[in-house]
């Protein structure tokens, strides 16, 4: 399999995206965007500010 400028272009603008959505949630939220962190207090009794994690999760599964 060869790797293209295509290729490399893709994984420059996913990685980009990655770290914006991750400055995001520090800037916004204060909070490090780590998935196990995010995926564990998702289930957990503590209601309070499910609403982003919820989306960050969607959003993985939506961008693979």
């Amino acid at each position: 399999m060869e790797l293209t400028l295509n290729d490399i272009i893709s994984g420059i603008i996913g990685g980009v995206l990655i770290g914006l959505a991750s400055a995001l949630i520090w800037l916004t939220l204060g909070r490090i965007a780590g998935i196990s962190g995010i995926l564990s207090k998702l289930f957990s009794l503590d209601y309070k500010l499910h609403a982003w994690r919820i989306s960050f999760v969607v959003g993985l599964l939506a961008g693979g």
